[in-house]
């Protein structure tokens, strides 16, 4: 990966991955106003986690990660950390899964009639089966160019979204609040998903790594442009959608819009999206599960043990998506624990333990993103048992 535009490229697709069909449900939560000041307040300490990251990994060099950080830092956490980042690949692949599996039966009744063919697990055995072969990549820079494919195509769906706000008659029946809604007890379970989709914290060791030019200054750079980006198309994506549905917006945005020719289009965009983004959270997940059982590169039939740890996780991912998980559930756990894990917990205490030259502003920043991570697991931890013990 010599190029910066390449990691770029790679380090936005993995943030905005399912990420950004939050939005216009996370408006409908919270109100327009507070939903952007919220995005811009998990994106500041999301930010900060990275560029903490980096630091501590020219402790190390290129062969940085949070595992090794953890091992030098905080030693007895290692494991722990491991667990987490698996946890998070895993979960944010099951995200796609569900949302290609939602997307594809919509579009292939438009097709066919035939029963087989509109069966979610089929269409989800395929996916798996176009998709998983670039799971058992091992270096980031081979998938720059399904990548590219990802971010052009989210970038379309964001336009288009605008598009059909300018050209649709809004419903007096679509209540929206311009700035804040009354508080509720779904404030608590929202917040994890606004952290979900700056998430992208596993990945930038692996652009770390393979960067040809990979100093502090050219990294900072990165991570700023990654994440300025990633909040103009959440807010865009996230903003016109919840105009035109206000009260009616539904987790997958997607199933609001009417069926047209652009609705069809915008959803076969998106299904390729999933598909390439698929491989980003898979490819580092398998690695991390291998380092919390203790299986280190240097053993022998390690590539072996590496291609059957991938073909069980495609399996898994496919049957656990097959038994009708929901997405919401998937994001409010995985946000709520390995992602506020991963991007304002673990950071600050790296920061703070290893012997890096600290600034005041980094340092006093450490502690309210560790303290906002900490906030964040607990709210919505709480919310999803409220919510596991109404539903009993």
């Amino acid at each position: 990966m010599k190029s910066l535009l390449s990691a770029y490229v790679n380090l936005l697709k993995t943030s905005i991955g399912s990420g950004v069909l939050n939005f216009p449900k996370l408006c409908k939560t919270y109100g327009l106003g507070l939903t952007v000041l919220l995005t811009i307040i998990s994106g500041l300490f999301a930010t900060t986690g990275l560029v903490l990251l980096i630091i501590c990994s020219e402790e190390i060099g290129r062969t940085a990660d949070l595992s090794k950080l953890a091992s030098l830092s905080i030693p007895f956490v290692r494991i722990f950390v491991d667990l987490a980042v698996f946890m998070k690949c895993f979960g944010v692949s099951l995200s796609y899964l569900i949302i290609a599996g939602d997307l594809m039966v919509s579009v292939v009744v438009k097709f066919s009639t035939i029963p087989l063919f509109s069966y979610k697990p089929f269409l989800l055995g395929i996916f798996i089966c176009i998709v998983g072969p670039f799971c058992y990549y091992r270096k980031m820079d081979k998938l720059k160019y399904t990548s590219f494919v990802g971010v052009l195509a989210i970038i379309f769906v964001v336009i288009a979204s605008i598009w059909r706000f300018l050209k649709t008659q809004v419903l007096d029946s679509h209540k929206v609040e311009y700035l804040v809604t009354p508080i509720s007890r779904s404030w608590l379970g929202g917040l994890g998903k606004f952290v979900f989709s700056f998430t992208c914290h596993q990945n930038i060791f692996f652009i770390y790594s393979e960067l040809e030019d990979n100093s502090l200054k050219r990294m900072k750079k990165l991570i700023y442009i990654t994440a300025s980006t990633s909040f103009i198309l959440y807010t865009l994506f996230g903003s016109y959608n919840y105009l035109l549905y206000g009260n009616e917006t539904n987790d997958n945005v997607l199933l609001n819009y009417p069926s047209d020719n652009l609705t069809l289009l915008v959803k076969i965009l998106y299904i390729i999206v999933m598909a390439v983004s698929f491989p980003l959270q898979m490819s580092p997940g398998k690695l991390y599960l291998l380092n919390c059982l203790n299986i280190k590169p240097t053993i022998r039939g390690y590539n072996t043990l590496l291609f059957i740890v991938t073909t069980i996780l495609l399996l898994l991912a496919y049957l656990f998506t097959i038994s009708d998980i929901k997405l919401g559930l998937v994001y409010a756990i995985i946000g709520a624990t390995a992602s506020t894990f991963m991007s304002l917990i673990l950071p600050p205490l790296y920061y703070l333990n290893l012997e890096v030259e600290r600034t005041l502003f980094l340092t006093i920043t450490s502690y309210f993103a560790f303290l906002f991570g900490i906030f964040v697991f607990l709210t919505t931890m709480i919310s999803i048992v409220l919510d596991i013990s109404v539903k009993k």
